[in-house]
């Protein structure tokens, strides 16, 4: 099938997998009576970018081998942790993340970026019935309203931005596909910093850049920094900016956490930390980790933060998640966990409103 196909088309191809009962059908009355989700990160798009193509790094093709092609080249439905059948019974907002790896630079890394907005673009057309563009939280609430899953793009890793004339026509396409957040390092070293295998901050272009997203409406996501480059955020940025995907480290002590500091910090500048569900950022001692696990890490962030930070970044599709978690349309447990160790509205604005309050922030500062 081609990249670019009709309405005609898209509705045909919905209503087939409607009759095989791969799709359930829209949920009735909108958003109304369904457990409101908004994931703050996800790596599916990359999976199906680049499913079968060993030329990529980042492990996807090797991770994915066994899984025939015909079932990840969707969205809809697929053998990742998310897909449209999985979110169609929540009203469901998720960022999706082009995750770039760190081996990658520069041209050959805008050019991996442009492969994965291809595939969002693509999906976007093939799926309209099903799942929504948003930019603002209108466009959100739009989407939830009319029974569709709203997606967010975002980047993870910039490391097409470089310190040459590049950059700033980079930034503005950027802007014009709708990414609305951007992670500025992985875990290495790129043109705007370190990330936390590494221990330097932010160059002096990465502190340029961060002032460059926000001028263009981009949220400035701190996971993936080291410590240093996180206090040179804290320093640099004017506005509220995210954690989107990390735990607390005084639980699990893994440097991809936030230390209480950190979580205070984000307190203070308005922003969110997005409970991750990786498996190593979870536990140091439970190799699948427990209900309990992440509850610690909920109770923590709760403590040292507030309970208008806490949100939720799953990173699914980006990591091996708690059996419990796995795949997406788990979560539900999860919810009513939170609900029942600390009250229904605590566990309702980590799972919904607190990053949507933090997105309708930032739409108030543009």
């Amino acid at each position: 099938m081609g990249l670019f196909m009709t309405l005609e088309d898209a509705s045909a191809e919905e209503a087939a997998l409607l009759r095989e009962g791969v799709l359930p059908k829209a949920a009735p009355g909108g958003a109304a009576g369904r457990l409101r989700v908004f994931d703050l990160h996800c790596d599916t798009l990359d999976r199906l970018a680049f499913h079968g193509d060993p030329t990529v790094p980042g492990g996807f093709a090797a991770h994915d081998a066994p899984i025939p092609a015909a079932r990840m080249s969707s969205l809809a439905d697929n053998d990742a942790h998310i897909s449209l059948a999985r979110t169609a019974p929540f009203a469901w907002c998720q960022c999706f993340a082009a995750f770039i790896p760190d081996q990658v630079r520069g041209d050959e890394a805008w050019a991996l970026f442009e492969r994965v907005r291809r595939v969002w673009e693509r999906e976007l057309g093939r799926w309209p019935g099903r799942l929504a563009p948003a930019r603002s939280m209108a466009d959100v609430d739009a989407a939830l309203a009319a029974g569709r899953t709203a997606g967010l793009l975002t980047v993870e890793g910039a490391s097409f931005l470089e310190d040459d004339a590049a950059a700033e026509g980079r930034l503005d396409a950027l802007a014009e596909a709708g990414v609305r957040m951007v992670t500025l390092t992985w875990n290495g070293r790129n043109a705007l910093g370190s990330g936390n295998d590494t221990a330097d901050g932010l160059t002096g272009f990465g502190r340029s850049c961060v002032r460059e997203l926000e001028l263009r409406g981009i949220i400035v996501d701190v996971s993936h920094l080291n410590d240093a480059g996180f206090k040179d955020v804290c320093a640099t940025a004017t506005q509220p900016f995210a954690a989107s995907h990390s735990n607390a480290r005084a639980v699990c002590g893994h440097p991809r956490n936030l230390a209480d500091w950190q979580l205070r910090e984000l307190a203070d500048a308005g922003g969110v930390a997005g409970l991750n569900f990786c498996r190593d950022f979870l536990s140091e001692t439970h190799a699948d980790p427990t209900p309990d696990d992440v509850l610690r890490h909920v109770d923590h962030v709760l403590e040292a933060a507030g309970e208008d930070v806490l949100a939720l970044g799953s990173d699914y599709d980006g990591c091996d998640v708690p059996s419990w978690l796995d795949p997406c349309d788990q979560v539900g447990g999860l919810h009513a966990l939170i609900a029942s160790r600390f009250g229904r509205e605590v566990a309702d604005k980590a799972f919904f409103g607190n990053a949507r309050a933090f997105f309708e922030r930032l739409e108030g500062q543009v």
